[in-house]
Formats: C-alpha cells, sequence, structure tokens
C-alpha cells in the first residue's frame, strides 16, 4: 500500500508542479502527462509486478526532457530532475508484494 501511496503522492506532485513552476508550454503538458502515466503505473504495478520497470524508462525519458527542453525555468528543471530520480528509485527497489511477507511464508516443495 505504501507503494501506491509513494507513487500517487509523486505523481500528484509532478502534475500540480507542472502548473506552478516556469514550464513552458510543452514542457508543461509533457510532464502533466507524464505525471498521470506515472501514477497510473503505480497504481497498477502491485498486480503486475513486471510493469514497475515502466515507470524507470518514464523516470529516464522525465530528466531527459528536463535536461533537453528549452523553454523550462530552472526551478522546473531542477523539480524534474529530483522527482525523476525519485520515480526511478521507487520503480527500481521492489516492494513487500513481490516476494513473500515473512521468511517462514515461503512456499514448500
Amino acid at each position: 500500500m505504501r507503494f501506491i501511496a509513494w507513487h500517487m503522492a509523486v505523481a500528484g506532485w509532478l502534475l500540480f508542479s507542472s502548473f506552478l513552476l516556469g514550464y513552458g508550454e510543452n514542457g508543461m503538458a509533457f510532464t502533466a502527462l507524464l505525471a498521470v502515466i506515472i501514477g497510473t503505473i503505480g497504481f497498477a504495478s502491485p498486480g503486475l509486478p513486471g510493469l514497475r520497470f515502466a515507470n524507470t524508462v518514464l523516470a529516464v525519458v522525465l530528466a531527459a526532457t528536463a535536461l533537453l527542453i528549452s523553454d523550462m525555468a530552472w526551478p522546473a528543471r531542477i523539480n524534474s530532475l529530483v522527482v525523476a530520480l525519485v520515480v526511478f528509485a521507487l520503480s527500481v527497489v521492489p516492494g513487500r508484494s513481490w516476494g513473500p511477507a515473512l521468511a517462514g511464508d515461503e512456499p514448500r516443495a
């Protein structure tokens, strides 16, 4: 449950900040779209464990757009890079739903 909450919080912040910080028109639209996709994938990932790696790709895309889009202000760039780092970390570190909850819960042959 914490995995979903963290993804929703990060995606919500990214969506909210895309309208507040100095994103240009293209950067704002693309960042808002990425926020919705990151949140959707984060919500669906506990049911499909391999889907979390799609957020890894989206984090790299977010970082690349923060560096490559020219009409973006510096606070927006820094925000996008920090959010991309957080999304990358959340998608690489496995949650509790992808393994046994306790050491004694391992399946027996």
